[in-house]
């Protein structure tokens, strides 16, 4: 997902409307109970697991890896605080172009790339790796 400026202020603007939907029907249709805990990123994550078997999959599913990037990353925002920002300038930043949540304020800085952790589940195969790398965070 490679963004410009304007467009990640309005796939910001999106958030609460792609949410809804998400944390609603799609949980609803799935039976998954997506209510923003920690807990929820494990239900997640086993569905994506069932549904995805290779990364380049889920790459493919645009919308569905914008829908789980969100969803991980209002859940880190909730949970631990933070801001969605986006590097634009620095092409050498392993999360350049990509939305991130950071909190400089925590006694432990914040920087987690939703995006990739949504993926890099799918090669981790364990099913809790997307929570173990938050509660890594408190």
């Amino acid at each position: 997902m490679a963004y410009t400026q304007d467009d990640f202020e309005d796939w910001i603007i999106l958030i609460d409307f792609k949410m809804d939907y998400f944390t609603g029907e799609f949980a609803k249709e799935q039976n998954l109970k997506l209510d923003y805990s920690i807990e929820s990123l494990d239900e997640l994550e086993g569905w994506i697991l069932a549904n995805y078997k290779e990364v380049n999959d889920l790459i493919a599913d645009r919308k569905m890896l914008d829908y789980l990037t969100v969803y991980v990353g209002e859940t880190i925002r909730k949970n631990l605080g933070g801001k969605w920002v986006i590097d634009l300038e620095n092409k050498e930043n392993v999360f350049y172009s990509m939305p991130v949540v950071i909190n400089p304020d925590r006694k432990r800085a914040i920087h987690l790339c939703p995006l990739t952790l949504s993926t890099a589940s799918i090669d981790r195969q364990k099913g809790k790796f997307i929570s173990t790398v938050v509660k890594n965070q408190f």
